[in-house]
């Protein structure tokens, strides 16, 4: 076969080799994971409700970044980590979201931005500390570095095996994980997938991942009356080595009331 000539290299940076190596550690991970779809129907009219008579946009990662810190306070085991023979069970909800934010360059990258304390933050205060990330300009190697560029550069030198090995030790370590990632994760696609369903399976590094993906309008049965209701597709992703079946439904339950409802809209300074 002749050789192809229309195509052209580029060099791999070093924040696509780490992440293709926690990838690669974290898919060795033992989870299960539910696709569900959550009536979001009230919150989204509040939501905009919100918009429009007080000029102020909700963000709606920050909304649920919000139910899954009550959720998984009320919920402990959501929010524990295995280390060895023992169980490592925080008092902090920390949700890590993905962000876009521009480099110096012009570039959108996503950003793992951490949410400390989820739970005991108002709706408003974590749609303010989102949109004011949102606008921070980092240079593209700071995207996983957290300012620590020069061992950034080193960790490319290194084996495979070896790399894989350091990356395990971060990803089993609670107390290292915590501090670098949170302990709940939370990745939204519904920003970027605009008026259509559609799952997005979560990321597998902690004992809890939940995905939101499309939002899509169903008609369905209430009261005896069809109404046509706005659906979330959200996927869960939780560690069976911690969580057992009937716990998880309870979790799952819980956060997809809290997130149909506009408890912590009704008064965005609710905490």
């Amino acid at each position: 076969m002749p050789k192809e000539k229309k195509y052209h290299k580029r060099k791999i940076s070093a924040n696509r080799m780490i992440l293709a190596d926690y990838n690669a550690v974290a898919s060795s991970l033992h989870k299960v994971y539910g696709l569900i779809e959550v009536d979001v129907t009230d919150s989204l009219a509040k939501i905009e409700e919100i918009k429009e008579k007080q000029n102020y946009k909700v963000s709606m990662t920050a909304f649920t970044a919000k139910c899954l810190g009550i959720t998984c306070q009320v919920n402990r085991p959501l929010n524990t980590f295995r280390k060895g023979r023992k169980l490592i069970v925080f008092d902090e909800v920390d949700v890590s979201v993905i962000i876009e934010i521009t480099t110096k360059t012009g570039k959108k990258i996503p950003y793992n931005y951490v949410i400390r304390n989820a739970d005991k933050k108002s709706v408003r205060t974590i749609t303010d500390e989102i949109r004011s990330y949102q606008d921070k300009v980092i240079a593209e190697r700071e995207q996983l570095s957290r300012g620590q560029t020069k061992y950034t550069s080193l960790y490319t030198l290194l084996p495979r095996f070896f790399r894989k090995w350091v990356i395990r030790k971060m990803i089993t370590n609670p107390y290292r994980l915590k501090k670098l990632a949170g302990t709940v994760g939370l990745t939204s696609m519904g920003m970027f997938i605009k008026g259509q369903g559609g799952w997005l399976i979560p990321f597998r590094d902690k004992t809890l991942n939940v995905s939101t993906g499309g939002i899509k309008n169903h008609l369905v049965l209430r009261d005896g009356k069809i109404e046509e209701r706005q659906l979330l597709c959200t996927a869960f992703m939780v560690d069976h080595d911690i969580i057992d079946g009937a716990p998880g439904a309870r979790f799952i339950s819980h956060v997809s009331e809290l997130l149909g409802a506009t408890t912590y809209l009704d008064d965005l300074d609710k905490i």
